[in-house]
């Protein structure tokens, strides 16, 4: 019996390190959890979305061209949703509005045929408190939006800067694929750098020159890395009426 004990738990903390890590800031607008499924799709399928440490554990439920709410936890009432074609297109990802500490838990993306349960993929989801501002003065050539994780990472990886006050506006991408870069938005075109070793180092900080007023906001540093996706918010506020150059400060706002 203590063998099985054993056994079982392990089990369980091997699935968890296979989870794949997504991190947002509190206070954002949204999170997506992402789940991809390539597979054969039965007739009348189910694609349900859990969270085993919460009674009632569903998050969120697909049925053919509609969701099953009925027996939804009360603590994700009209905060979820999935795209209209997810059952065409085999992507199930969840779409989680105004995410909170308290969403910060381990999620399992589902599929059923009505007599057996597939597990797809289990989402780490990391609801962080901490966002870092920085204050450039009126002036200044330059100012450095940071962003730090881990070096060596992998070649394939990703890095986006985008402006998390406008809806898809890319400041910034890194990417070893063609395919997946995205096009920067004309107004920081040619204004904008990362550091070269970037991948070595694990210092995603993005340089923005010339910051004017227009530049106050918030910015989001996506990593896609693997699996996971971490981000990072950076605020930029601009600060004016000063005349020194080449000076910004950067601060910790819990």
């Amino acid at each position: 019996m203590k063998t099985l004990v054993v056994f079982l738990l392990l089990m369980n903390v091997s699935q968890h390190a296979l989870a794949v890590v997504v991190e947002v800031n509190e206070g954002e607008r949204y999170v997506l959890l992402p789940c991809q499924y390539l597979g054969f799709i039965p007739e009348n399928p189910t694609v349900m979305w859990t969270r085993s440490d919460l009674n009632p554990k569903s998050v969120h439920v697909r049925q053919e061209e509609t969701d099953d709410l009925r027996g939804q936890n009360q603590l994700y009432s009209q905060r979820t949703s999935m795209r209209p074609d997810a059952l065409d297109t085999g992507d199930f990802s969840l779409t989680l509005t105004k995410p909170t500490k308290t969403d910060s838990s381990i999620y399992t993306c589902s599929i059923s045929d009505g007599t057996e349960e597939r597990r797809l993929r289990d989402i780490q989801l990391q609801v962080k408190d901490q966002q870092v501002e920085v204050k450039v003065e009126e002036g200044s050539d330059s100012v450095i939006l940071p962003c730090k994780t881990t070096g060596d990472l992998p070649e394939d990886t990703t890095v986006e800067w985008t402006r998390s006050d406008l809806e898809q506006i890319v400041v910034h991408a890194y990417s070893n694929r063609s395919d997946l870069f995205k096009k920067q938005d004309n107004f920081y075109c040619g204004r904008t750098k990362m550091n070269n070793d970037l991948l070595r180092t694990g210092d995603l900080s993005l340089t923005l020159k010339y910051p004017t007023e227009r530049d106050t906001g918030g910015y989001i540093c996506s990593i896609y890395r693997d699996n996971d996706i971490l981000r990072q918010k950076v605020v930029m506020n601009y600060v004016r009426g000063q005349c020194s150059r080449n000076r910004s400060e950067v601060s910790i706002v819990d």
